[in-house]
């Protein structure tokens, strides 16, 4: 007999707030770097825009905003004038990512159809991680399910143990 939905879909995507915490859930960390830089990337040219610090500050809170210059709407392919963005909290990559074993392996996952982009996340004013796209031409902000944050440790079923390595 064999028994279908007992537990929980597996997740789709993992949350991180550096390089270094993703590399240390046992991801290269070159290709943690690589996702973290997409994912600022993707802040700089479609993070949620204010005219006004104090807007900004309204939604995401006291300090967490910044001006931007005229660099980054060159970036971003638009010439508009300074508005402010929140600062960028952390990143979502595809949880498919930590199961590749090299950067060479990375490479060849970015250019597959399945690849998907990491997206820089926020933190509003109450707390709630967000992530920020803009579809039909309106921004939407939607919740990140912090259920999906998939960090693996060494032991039982870790990729340490098939190393070698085996506690800490």
């Amino acid at each position: 007999m064999v028994l279908t939905g007992c537990g929980e879909d597996p997740p789709t995507e993992a949350l991180f707030s550096t390089p270094t915490e993703c590399a240390a859930s046992g991801v290269d960390l070159q290709i943690c770097e690589a996702e973290y830089q997409a994912a600022l990337s993707e802040h700089l040219k479609n993070a949620p825009r204010f005219d006004g610090q104090a807007a900004c500050e309204a939604e995401y809170g006291e300090g967490r905003c910044l001006e931007t210059s005229n660099l980054v709407n060159q970036q971003a392919n638009d010439g508009a004038g300074s508005f402010f963005i929140p600062f960028m909290t952390g990143y979502l990559i595809s949880s498919a990512i930590g199961n590749l074993a090299s950067y060479a392996a990375y490479r060849n996952y970015r250019s597959s159809p399945s690849y998907t982009y990491s997206a820089p996340i926020y933190r509003t004013r109450g707390g709630q991680t967000v992530t920020s796209a803009v579809q039909g031409g309106q921004r939407v902000s939607r919740p990140v399910n912090v259920n999906t944050r998939t960090v693996s440790r060494s032991g039982f079923g870790g990729r340490s143990s098939s190393r070698g390595f085996f506690g800490s």
